[in-house]
């Protein structure tokens, strides 16, 4: 349900952004023009959902992901006025505490590593606020590296999966090659497979957070 609200008020922010686009009879035109490179980095704080699920020896397991940290570096260019496409690397960090039936609980870490590639439509309000929304598409590596509190390990693994991302934003441009992006990112790896370590069974996890960002962008 959290995840359908965010969705909601992500497409609420684009339909009044280009409403204001409308309502002020901006007459921009994307015209073809030499590609214009950037480097953009960011940061920001990573909400993920949590990890749970059933595998076939019985065993249930109810992983709990905090709050942790996300950052990346992406490398884009500008098609024309209106589009960006870009390579996107990030990295989120996140503690894990939860149980694993009918065992006893566990804690330990959880890090995702995403590989994408991005296009963004910019909403040229002014030559300053450029909103913006978009997504991409790419791989992603899930690392789950959780132990019993007694200090044995549950799991010590990691997989790559298919990973995806859905985000809005604005930048604002401070100089003519400096533009400050805030922004919201939803992002998932699906079905990374990690093995269990008391049984060896490989399980089939997703992860999913959502991601407020704040970053910096450098026109070459």
């Amino acid at each position: 349900m959290r995840s359908f609200l965010l969705a909601g008020t992500c497409a609420a922010s684009i339909l009044l952004a280009v409403s204001s686009v409308q309502a002020a009879d901006i007459d921009y035109v994307p015209e073809p023009q030499g590609w214009e490179w950037y480097v953009s980095v960011l940061a920001g704080w990573s909400n993920p959902d949590g990890i749970d699920g059933t595998t076939g020896g019985g065993y249930y397991y109810d992983l709990d992901l905090d709050d942790g940290f996300v950052a990346g570096i992406a490398l884009g260019a500008h098609i024309n006025e209106w589009v960006r496409a870009e390579v996107e690397v990030s990295g989120h960090w996140h503690d894990v505490d939860g149980t694993v039936y009918p065992f006893d609980t566990v804690e330990g870490d959880a890090d995702a590593m995403f590989a994408l590639a991005n296009l963004w439509i910019d909403l040229p309000l002014s030559e300053i606020v450029r909103p913006y929304f978009g997504g991409g598409v790419g791989l992603g590596r899930l690392d789950l590296d959780i132990e019993w509190t007694n200090g044995d390990t549950a799991f010590d693994d990691s997989d790559w999966g298919f990973a995806y991302q859905l985000g809005a934003g604005v930048a604002l441009n401070i100089t003519d090659n400096i533009a400050l992006d805030f922004g919201y990112r939803y992002k998932v790896i699906n079905n990374a497979e990690v093995e269990m370590e008391q049984n060896g069974e490989d399980v089939e996890v997703d992860y999913q957070s959502h991601n407020f960002i704040a970053g910096i962008r450098l026109e070459m």
